[in-house]
């Protein structure tokens, strides 16, 4: 009754305030809880005004509930009779932590049998795409706030958000409570938003090991950054500012101190990552001998220190090493130890580093796993954000993210003065987060543009003629194609001749991101398209889908970036999971006649070390597939899941065939949802007719339930 209740106040809340609106206005949501209210309710009115006076409508939203059935249900009421375009959660508001859902994100596959805290991607979809359907599991027992949720197999199984939201939520500050942060960043948002900020200066940084430290990709990301914002280089004191980890032995104190820059407005940061740390450098590149060998004895010395047996560990690297015992005989010295730590700790940057510090990038994109972990006590995006800095919203992952995906679709958005929730919306994930205001945006260079993303969303018209119109900037024809997508409004042909034909790099990279979300049968030649592309990234992603699907239409364009000395090295790293679609023979076959072609690249060394590595490949996976079927030991788990990455088609006759008559339910739940993995396989009709049949007569209801997903994936229709 509390909460039916509570439900009606709300809706009469919700009448009352569209019936002052007299202009179109699109209206955003603030929840919070009761206690936070009570604390700062001040502020957070003040921050509803604000949002008014800057054009849209604040609807606030009392979590008396402190449940997210409850909280969703208020939202979705709220987008069902008003003009709905986000929501933001500031303060203590329950957490969704989902499960069975891992092939919405990025890159997270954790055996869900771990601790669930672990196992699970806490993730706010939950508030914003209505569409995804969640069965209650539990609330934790240690974590209050954390709720556990399964998706549905009757859900849709894509992200498409209705709705953006933004997590408003305190970080652990030495000196400060939550509510005094709290108080204190709505202060500065609401004193934000009396400016008028143009976005003039835009920095990217790249740290070590991201994409395969590939410069080519550096290089094209420079040349596109031009076009997602087309001023740089044209308008007199806009910059674009690139800083890679190489350029100092740590580039921690010069990416910080670039990140206190005034001036700055946009910094996108491609970095490995942990809730606490951004991993940013590596041991220094050595020039002099001496510095080879302080390198090495460090290296050494770091080793032994992380072994369970330090004595065993010394001596193997001694023995198999030559290393001398002089290098490592001061290992465990106290100042020896702390030279190393010091060193070590100024390769990134930590939560203590950001203590004391001005950030005032207005909005900043943290391109790493974990960095976004609001759900944590302690996360460090959230130091950047509560911060005295002008620093106003974030973008960052609760968990792990994959490194080849396409980070800053749409964003020059924000330079045509889109609130960063509306771009945002577009390209989420199921861990991707808004951290601060979702409201903040720059001055707007196409001034109705904004409100137009909710107000003309169902008006294909409006859309078709943004992307008919060669000088509309790139990013808006990308998101008019995103948008008539959405209203099926576009066909696939007219998708390819687009990736085929277009001029601009970004519309033909999103033209091919949204033929793989329809999963078209035009996907093969798409994916031939994009790896002779000019621009790396379409290239690169191209090359990855190729991985992921082993039609051998696609051997050509396989076997032509394979014998291409110019190819990157990020892109031959996935060229390699292409090359193992298709057995040793065939690529064997295949190849001969191009390496007569082309004798001088690869080099012989190479060459031949691929083709042991393949036959060796090819080897291993026959025994491993037919364990499968043995009757005494039980298969490999990895053998399996495995599977989720690698898509191969040579050993689907094993997985039916387990998938059917394994004796481990387990197993075989995790083979029927691995099958939905295969979303772009060559094969991908003949293991949906097997799954469908499967299904049908399938008597384990957890094998069934993850069918019914797989069937739902596979048959995936935008």
């Amino acid at each position: 009754m509390l909460k039916n209740a509570s439900l009606w106040l709300f809706l009469l809340c919700i009448c009352n305030v569209r019936a002052y609106a007299g202009e179109w206005r699109a209206t955003v949501a603030v929840v919070t809880d009761t206690a936070t209210y009570q604390a700062i309710g001040k502020d957070i009115d003040r921050y509803l005004a604000a949002i008014h006076g800057d054009g849209k409508q604040a609807v606030l939203i009392r979590d008396v509930w402190q449940h997210p059935d409850s909280i969703r249900r208020a939202l979705h009421a709220l987008y069902q009779n008003s003009r709905m375009e986000g929501a933001v959660l500031i303060g203590d508001i329950p957490v969704v932590m989902t499960r069975d859902a891992q092939h919405l994100s990025m890159a997270f596959k954790m055996n869900q049998t771990r601790d669930w805290k672990e196992s699970s991607i806490p993730s706010d979809r939950f508030y914003d795409d209505f569409d995804l359907q969640f069965e209650y599991i539990k609330q934790d027992s240690t974590e209050k706030l954390y709720h556990y949720y399964t998706l549905k197999a009757s859900s849709v199984q894509y992200v498409s958000s209705d709705i953006y939201s933004a997590r408003i939520k305190a970080p652990v500050q030495p000196g400060k409570d939550k509510y005094q942060l709290l108080s204190e960043y709505l202060q500065k948002v609401v004193e934000d938003k009396q400016r008028q900020r143009t976005l003039s200066h835009v920095l990217y940084f790249t740290g070590h090991g991201y994409n395969s430290e590939s410069i080519n990709a550096r290089v094209d990301e420079g040349w596109v950054l031009k076009r997602h914002f087309p001023f740089l280089g044209k308008r007199r004191g806009s910059r674009l500012d690139f800083i890679n980890f190489d350029m100092d032995d740590a580039v921690r104190d010069r990416l910080l101190a670039q990140l206190a820059d005034a001036s700055l407005d946009v910094a996108i940061l491609h970095h490995h990552g942990d809730s606490d740390t951004q991993y940013l450098s590596e041991i220094p590149n050595a020039g002099a001998p001496q510095q080879h060998a302080d390198a090495l004895k460090s290296f050494f010395r770091a080793k032994i220190r992380r072994a369970k047996d330090t004595v065993a560990a010394k001596q193997y690297y001694m023995e198999n090493f030559d290393v001398p015992e002089s290098w490592v005989a001061n290992a465990f010295d106290s100042a020896t130890v702390a030279a190393d730590s010091l060193q070590a700790a100024s390769l990134n940057v930590v939560i203590a580093d950001t203590y004391g510090r001005v950030f005032n990038a207005k909005f900043i994109m943290f391109d790493a796993c974990f960095n976004g972990s609001f759900h944590l006590n302690d996360y460090i995006s959230g130091h950047y954000i509560f911060n005295p800095g002008a620093t106003i919203a974030a973008k960052a992952n609760t968990v792990n993210a994959l490194q080849d995906m396409w980070p800053n679709e749409l964003i020059g958005l924000l330079g045509e003065g889109v609130c960063v929730g509306n771009w945002a919306k577009e390209v989420f994930t199921l861990e991707s987060h808004l951290i601060g205001d979702p409201t903040f945006h720059f001055a707007a260079a196409r001034a109705a543009l904004d409100r137009d993303i909710v107000k003309e969303k169902r008006n294909p018209k409006y859309w078709r003629k943004l992307f008919a119109n060669s000088s509309t900037p790139s990013d808006v024809r990308a998101l008019a194609l995103v948008m008539l997508q959405n209203n099926r409004a576009v066909g696939s042909s007219e998708l390819l001749l687009t990736l085929e034909k277009d001029a601009d790099p970004l519309v033909r990279l999103e033209a091919f991101s949204l033929l793989k979300k329809r999963l078209s049968p035009l996907l093969p030649q798409a994916i031939a398209l994009a790896m002779t592309d000019s621009y790396e990234l379409l290239r690169r992603l191209g090359t990855l889908t190729a991985g992921k699907s082993g039609d051998k239409a696609l051997l050509p364009v396989i076997a032509q970036a394979y014998f291409n000395p110019a190819t990157t090295n990020r892109e031959h790293f996935q060229l390699r999971y292409a090359i193992d679609q298709y057995p040793y023979d065939t690529i064997v076959n295949y190849f001969a006649s191009w390496r007569a072609k082309s004798p001088l690249w690869p080099t012989e060394k190479s060459y031949s070390a691929l083709l042991a590595n393949l036959k060796r490949s090819a080897e291993a996976s026959k025994a491993d597939f037919a364990k499968l079927s043995d009757t005494t030991p039980k298969p490999t788990r990895f053998t399996i899941s495995a599977q989720r990455n690698l898509c191969q088609t040579e050993h689907l006759a094993e997985l039916f065939e387990y998938l059917k008559n394994g004796r481990d339910v387990g197993l075989r739940t995790l083979t029927a949802e691995t099958f939905g993995w295969y979303v772009y396989s060559w094969k991908r009709d003949e293991i949906l007719a097997f799954c469908r049949q499967q299904w049908a007569v399938e008597q384990d209801a957890a094998v069934k339930n993850e069918l019914a997903k797989t069937i739902a994936r596979l048959s995936i229709s935008f």
